[in-house]
């Protein structure tokens, strides 16, 4: 005779969810004003957005805003009504602080390649952190978790597919060079995140 046995698997309380949020949005700003100052992009809708930065003159916050904005109604029909608002106040949060840190926080000659790792790590962790806490930096990303949930097929796997299109269209936009540098950043970020972001390694809900 088996005795079944039910789990209580703990809650995030509003303050985990706020504490995490904040943390994540902070980190991929931090990351996006890193590749900004060393004129390097990364993928996903932040990369495009920045790609139309460069091309077009108009500020990166206006532009990766209005890029997520039809992101927004299929999250709302698929993920639910938390996710996407959570997402968007995410996503505005990021739009903001990647146009004002550059006021703050300046940077002196930086290599590329290593500006590429740093911000790709940088920007990783808080793009898990808003996963964890159910929220996304909009666009592709809240894609990229509705296909990672529906079929396994990870998250991150599926962004660098997506990258690798961005990136060659960047070729006509900026110089050769920062695309490889930008391309290894995207490698790092998107490794990681397949690697890092696992469902099924989390307790908490």
């Amino acid at each position: 005779m088996h005795r079944e046995q039910t789990l209580q698997l703990p809650a995030h309380s509003r303050i985990d969810n706020l504490q995490g949020q904040v943390f994540g949005i902070v980190m991929a700003a931090f990351g996006i004003t890193i590749l900004k100052a060393a004129g390097l992009i990364t993928g996903q809708t932040a990369g495009l957005s920045i790609l139309i930065s460069y091309a077009s003159g108009w500020s990166f916050g206006v532009v990766f805003f209005l890029v997520n904005l039809p992101f927004y109604v299929f999250a709302w029909q698929r993920m639910g009504v938390a996710f996407t608002v959570r997402s968007f106040i995410s996503a505005t949060a990021i739009s903001l602080m990647a146009d004002f840190m550059p006021h703050y926080i300046q940077f002196g000659d930086l290599n590329m390649f290593a500006a590429a790792a740093v911000a790709s790590c940088t920007a990783s962790v808080g793009l898990i952190a808003l996963f964890r806490h159910g929220a996304s930096a909009g666009g592709l990303g809240m894609l990229a978790l509705y296909i990672q949930d529906k079929t396994g097929f990870k998250a991150g796997w599926f962004q660098l597919a997506v990258d690798l299109c961005i990136f060659a269209v960047s070729f006509a936009v900026i110089d050769s060079l920062a695309v490889i540098a930008s391309l290894f950043g995207a490698i790092i970020l998107n490794t990681l995140i397949a690697l890092n972001h696992r469902k099924d390694w989390y307790v908490a809900q």
